[in-house]
C-alpha cells in the first residue's frame, strides 16, 4: 500500500468507526454512537457556550488573543463516558495556548453551571500530536478520540487515537507522515534507477500535496526532464509516441516546478525558463537556456514526426525566438511549415537554415531543402 494513502484509511476507519461501532457497556450514557456536535448547532448552545468558555480561558490560563479563538464552532459536545457523579455532559475543544495546541475535556451539570476540568492533552512520546487547527478533524466512538491534523503549508500529519479511561488519555496510537516527503524520497529513487515508465506511473497515481515547499520540487525537476530526454531518444525511430509522452512527462516535471506552463503553445521567454537574476527560486537548479531549448525542439520534432504539426509550429517559433541560432530548429519548422502548405514561410526558413550552415551547407543539408527553396 502507498505510504500517503494509509492516513487517508485509517482516518476514514476512524469516521467507519463513528458511525457504525456501538458504545461498549459501561463506557458512556447511551447505547449507540453519540456524534460531536459543535455548540453552535445545539440548541441553548450559546448559553451554555459563555459559562465554558470562561472556565476553559480560566482553567488553561489562556492570553486574550488565544482565548478569543475559542468560539461555539471550536467546542463540542461529546459523550465518552466515565463522568464523574453530579456531571452529566462532557465538552471538548481543541485551544491555541502559546505555542502548542491542547485538547481540553470538561465536563458538566446540565446547564453548565457547574464545570470540572477532566484532562488536557498536548503531545504523546512521539512529539505534539495536534499541529494545526485549520486542518483538523476528529471523530469519537466510544470512549476514543480520533484526531487528524496536518501542519500549516505542509503535507506533515499526525494521527492520534486517544482513549478516556475516566481520569485521563491515553494514547492508544500515534503516528506522524509526510506523504509528499515520501513521494519525493520514491521519485529520487526512480530518477537515479532511471525508471522513466515508473516515475510516469508515480505521477498519474498521484499529485503531491504543497509541493512547492519541499526543497526536492526544485531539485529533481531538471534531473527528470533530463532522464526522460534521454529517454525519449533511445525509443523515438521505434515508437515516437512513447518518445513524446516521455518528453511530456519531463517538461510538465519542470514546469509544475518552475512555473513554465506555456511550453506548449509558444509563449515561453528566457526568463521563464533560466529564472530572474534576483530570483532565488532556486535558480541554480534549472537548465541553462541551451540545455532547455534542444529538448524543447525535440519535443517540437517529435510532434511532427507524429503528424501533429499544428502542435510543433508554434513550440518550434518559439525555439528560433528563444535562441535563434539553432540551426536544426529551422528545418524542423520549415518543414513542418511545408506539409502545412505554408510553402511562403517554409522557403524562408529553409534559407535561414541553409545561410546558417555556411560552407557546409551544401554537403549537410537534406535534398529537400535545395529543392524547395527554389
Amino acid at each position: 500500500m502507498k505510504y500517503w494513502k494509509r492516513w487517508t484509511l485509517s482516518f476514514t476507519l476512524a469516521i467507519f468507526a463513528l458511525l457504525s461501532v456501538q458504545i461498549a457497556p459501561g463506557t458512556a450514557n447511551s447505547e449507540e454512537s453519540f456524534e460531536p456536535i459543535m455548540l453552535s448547532e445545539l440548541k441553548g448552545g450559546q448559553e451554555l457556550f459563555e459559562p465554558i468558555s470562561k472556565f476553559i480561558k480560566d482553567s488553561l490560563e489562556l492570553s486574550e488573543e488565544d482565548a478569543s479563538a475559542i468560539t461555539t464552532g471550536t467546542v463540542y459536545e461529546v459523550d465518552l463516558g466515565n463522568y464523574p457523579k453530579g456531571y452529566t455532559r462532557q465538552f471538548l475543544s481543541f485551544v491555541y495556548n502559546y505555542e502548542w495546541i491542547e485538547l481540553v475535556l470538561v465536563t458538566a451539570n446540565e446547564d453548565a453551571s457547574s464545570i470540572k476540568l477532566l484532562n488536557r492533552a498536548v503531545s504523546s512520546d512521539a512529539g505534539d500530536m495536534f499541529l494545526n487547527t485549520a486542518k483538523l478533524e476528529f471523530s469519537t466512538a466510544g470512549n476514543h478520540v480520533y484526531i487528524w491534523t496536518q501542519s500549516p503549508y505542509s503535507a506533515y500529519e499526525s494521527y492520534v487515537d486517544l482513549e478516556w479511561a475516566g481520569d485521563t488519555f491515553y494514547v492508544a496510537e500515534h503516528e506522524f507522515d509526510d506523504p509528499t516527503k515520501l513521494y519525493f524520497e520514491e521519485k529520487a529513487q526512480l530518477v537515479k534507477a532511471k525508471d522513466i515508465e515508473g516515475l510516469i506511473a508515480q505521477y498519474d497515481s498521484m499529485f503531491p500535496l504543497y509541493p512547492s515547499f519541499y526543497e526536492s520540487n526544485f531539485t529533481l525537476a531538471a534531473p527528470a526532464l533530463k532522464l526522460a530526454h534521454q529517454k525519449a531518444l533511445q525509443v523515438q525511430k521505434k515508437d515516437v509516441k512513447k518518445a513524446i509522452k516521455y518528453l511530456e512527462y519531463g517538461l510538465d516535471q519542470y514546469g509544475d516546478a518552475f512555473g513554465i506552463w506555456g511550453y506548449t503553445v509558444g509563449t515561453l521567454k528566457k526568463t521563464d525558463i533560466v529564472g530572474n537574476p534576483d530570483d532565488s527560486n532556486y535558480r541554480e537548479s534549472r537548465l541553462t537556456l541551451s540545455a532547455y531549448v534542444g529538448i524543447l525542439n525535440d519535443y517540437g520534432y517529435f510532434l511532427s514526426l507524429a503528424g501533429r504539426n499544428k502542435e510543433a509550429q508554434p513550440i518550434l517559433a518559439n525555439v528560433i525566438k528563444l535562441v535563434p541560432s539553432r540551426t536544426v530548429a529551422y528545418l524542423n519548422i520549415a518543414d513542418v511549415e511545408w506539409t502545412l502548405g505554408q510553402k511562403t514561410a517554409a522557403k524562408a526558413h529553409y534559407k535561414q537554415y541553409w545561410k546558417l550552415l555556411g560552407s557546409k551547407a551544401s554537403t549537410i543539408a537534406p535534398k529537400r531543402v535545395k529543392d524547395r527553396m527554389k
